[in-house]
């Protein structure tokens, strides 16, 4: 759905994105994860047709973003990190201005509106006028204004930035239900738990360079080459728990503190359920036995030069 090839943009001596080759399928919500100035906004600049690429292609829906702009933009709902709205304007009435704008046919447009108003949870600020409106809704209202034309593809830059908790959270159950409906998403943010649980798939980018690209579960085994593993236990068996685990060749890095401990095991899932076997059948009373997965915080801290433009 979304495909950058060899995507470059150059600003003088500056090279901001540096020959990006990224395919993110129908779908998918990725997320664009790096410092400020990584190249992530210019990235998304490109991706919906503001900026000109210094060089390489970029197909949305398999529509090339600057040979065909117009073609491409029907394809395209796009909301950066500060956005204007109407404030004169009702909540519907700032609705169908961009329903025309983005020449929706008549007839469709007021049913078009309370759907996309249902979506966001404004029902009950239809007729307000957007000056009343919460830093919160007026992020809701920025994408029901991006997703009203039916766009295959939605561009979010910062989406999160300044909401409150509550808000955060509603904006993720919001994109989950379009991407449901069928809708890709590539949405970037420089704070990582933002998208943590969140995102299909993620690029770690860094000084316009992508480090790494993939979902958290592929990106983790290229770099891990060993689970962590966390237990507990019932009874005075702390003894019985280190000489059968430290007894594993595959195992390493035992930490055991009262009746709970962790490891590190460099085997296949398999023979990790060997190893719970093991246990039970010596006479441990296992309570948990469970695989500590990386976190895209992890990840990135990993792979991170933590460098800037």
């Amino acid at each position: 759905m979304i495909r950058l090839e060899k995507l470059r943009k150059e600003f003088d001596d500056l090279v901001a994105v540096n020959d990006l080759q990224v395919v993110i399928p129908e779908g998918e919500i990725y997320g664009l994860i790096g410092p400020n100035g990584a190249g992530k906004t210019t990235t998304i600049r490109m991706a919906c047709g503001l900026l000109e690429p210094t060089g390489g292609r970029l197909f949305i829906s398999g529509v090339d973003v600057h040979q065909e702009p117009e073609r491409a933009q029907q394809f395209i709902g796009y909301l950066s990190d500060f956005f204007s709205v109407y404030e004169d304007l009702k909540v519907w009435e700032y609705l169908d201005y961009f329903a025309h704008a983005y020449k929706m046919p008549e007839a469709e447009i007021p049913a078009r509106i309370d759907e996309v108003i249902h979506q966001v949870n404004l029902e009950v600020k239809r007729d307000e006028m957007i000056k009343g409106l919460s830093r919160g809704m007026k992020q809701r209202l920025g994408i029901a204004r991006a997703v009203i034309h039916h766009p295959k593809v939605l561009l979010l830059d910062e989406p999160a930035s300044g909401l409150d908790p509550k808000a955060r959270m509603d904006l993720r159950n919001l994109l989950r239900a379009l991407c449901d409906q069928g809708t890709t998403v590539l949405i970037s943010s420089h704070i990582l738990t933002e998208l943590e649980g969140f995102c299909t798939s993620i690029g770690l980018m860094e000084k316009g360079v992508m480090i790494r690209s993939g979902t958290i579960e592929e990106i983790t085994a290229a770099e891990t080459h060993y689970r962590v593993v966390r237990l507990s236990w019932v009874g005075d068996t702390a003894a019985l728990v280190e000489s059968r685990l430290k007894a594993d060749g595959k195992i390493s890095g035992v930490m055991l503190s009262g009746s709970e401990g962790i490891f590190k095991f460099a085997g296949s899932e398999e023979e990790l359920a060997a190893v719970l076997s093991a246990l039970v059948a010596s006479g441990v009373r296992v309570v948990s036995f469970t695989e500590v997965k990386q976190t895209v915080e992890d990840l990135y801290l990993k792979l991170s030069r933590h460098e800037v433009m």
